[in-house]
């Protein structure tokens, strides 16, 4: 028996040495490599992954480690994997989170949830039992009085309230923490300072009771949506009687009144481009509430990826916070519009933008089809294809603080990799054409996914 023993620990250690014990490499080889920061094409590249990491970064002489696996990528593009900003998936049970793989999202960021459910899904990912992205969390909102969420807000009426549940979330593991609409100064400079000190971003809303200025002199650095108060642009009065109504008709009332072209919209732009904060428009919900078609949304084909439970639940929900009255529909589309004026605006610049969605739903809005429509609708707002796909890997990287491990395909950093059939800088639609999808160093075909997806959904209860 000692013998054997001796002869097995010579075995191992001569492996070792030779390096067989590594684990086995997987080769990308032969693809334009999209390379986010400068925008350059390297043609005929090879990517080295070992385990959950990108090893290697090079060319066609690349050496290639012994017994690696290789994919051909020949007449493909390579790009690193998106991220979604905003993406309020928690319960797998309702959510397909293999959908956002399929569509080359391998990371999400979700802006307000119930903490447990987050932790227990994030936990199921990481531990691979659940095929799916990446998940980065806030917890539950953090609002004044009166809460518009209450049933997934903490309520911080007080300065030792707000840090109070500062601590919690981060004692619970969140990433970020996320205010809401309700939320007064007071506050707000509690959860600026209690989040400082452990060391997270406060994203969020606007508070009604503020300016966006303001906000962003206090410490906001995450931009959810493009919530600019009344009391930013008009007089006081005017502010009053808009910004307390319900999203549904105040986004239309108060974009109807700003002028792009004025003084003050146009020193907001300066203002947040200094500051060096990150704007997340997620121009996709935007459309839906201030652009809606119902019909299309129920009568998407992609539907049939969801439970039709969920699906009948989505059709039938209703609320006066998103109600658009018929006669202000038209100023819905002007808002939009502007809307998408302004995100140009932003982006001419400097501002850094991010992509997110606001989903899941239906329709547009499914587990990763809805940042594909973001991207675009970032392009129609004088994006490039670049500067969108920068928004959704680079940048949303760099918003998540993680841009040493997120965001490009670089050595050392995981192997999130989208593999495409087409050029992503030449046309934005060309990032719907995936090929293959690389998580973590694992491969997905995107079509396999959407299979399992379909069969789950048609499963009985």
């Amino acid at each position: 028996m000692k013998r054997m023993a001796f002869l097995l620990f010579v075995f191992v250690l001569a492996g070792m040495l030779r390096g067989q014990t590594s684990p086995t490499a997987l080769v990308l080889r032969g693809g334009t490599l999209v390379d986010v920061a400068s925008g350059k094409k390297i043609s005929d590249s090879v990517i080295v992954i070992r385990g959950e990491q990108i090893e290697e970064v090079g060319s066609g002489n690349t050496a290639i480690p012994e017994g690696a696996q290789i994919i051909d990528t020949r007449g493909e593009w390579i790009i690193p994997g998106l991220i979604d900003s905003h993406a309020h998936a928690e319960n797998p049970d309702e959510t397909p989170f293999s959908l956002y793989l399929a569509n080359g999202v391998t990371t999400i960021r979700n802006p307000g949830g119930n903490i447990t459910v987050l932790r227990l899904t994030r936990d199921r990912l990481s531990r691979g039992e659940l095929i799916g992205p990446r998940l980065f969390f806030s917890g539950p909102l953090l609002d004044g009085m009166p809460p518009v969420w209450p049933e997934m807000s903490l309520l911080v009426d007080t300065p030792e309230r707000a840090r109070s549940a500062v601590n919690f979330l981060a004692d619970e593991g969140a990433d970020f923490v996320k205010v809401y609409n309700s939320v007064k100064e007071p506050e707000l400079r509690a959860i600026i300072a209690a989040a400082k000190e452990r060391g997270l971003p406060v994203a969020g809303h606007i508070p009604r009771s503020m300016t966006m200025t303001r906000a962003v002199e206090l410490g906001m650095t995450r931009l959810e949506h493009i919530r600019i108060t009344g009391r930013e642009m008009l007089s006081l009065d005017e502010a009053e009687k808009i910004d307390p109504l319900p999203l549904g008709r105040r986004e239309p009332l108060l974009w109807q009144r700003f002028d792009l072209q004025s003084e003050k919209m146009q020193a907001l732009v300066q203002r947040l481009a200094r500051s060096k904060i990150f704007l997340d428009p997620t121009l996709v919900i935007a459309e839906e509430t201030e652009v809606p078609n119902p019909d299309a949304d129920r009568n998407d084909p992609n539907n049939k990826y969801l439970l039709a439970t969920v699906v009948e639940r989505y059709v039938n929900f209703k609320s006066p916070l998103y109600d658009l009255p018929a006669d202000l529909q038209a100023a819905g589309v002007e808002a939009f519009e502007k809307q998408e004026k302004f995100v140009g605006m932003c982006n001419r610049a400097g501002v850094k933008i991010i992509a997110g969605t606001d989903g899941p739903g239906i329709g547009v809005l499914l587990p990763g089809f809805g940042l594909h429509r973001e991207l675009e609708l970032l392009v129609a707002s004088g994006l490039s294809p670049l500067q969108a796909l920068r928004a959704a890997t680079l940048t949303a990287a760099e918003a998540l603080g993680k841009e040493d491990r997120l965001g490009a395909v670089e050595p050392g950093k995981l192997a999130d990799i989208v593999i495409l059939d087409a050029d992503p800088l030449l046309e934005i639609h060309n990032l719907r054409k995936i090929h293959l999808v690389v998580q973590a160093g694992k491969t997905y075909e995107p079509d396999a996914l959407l299979q399992q997806a379909q069969s789950q959904a048609n499963k009985k209860p």
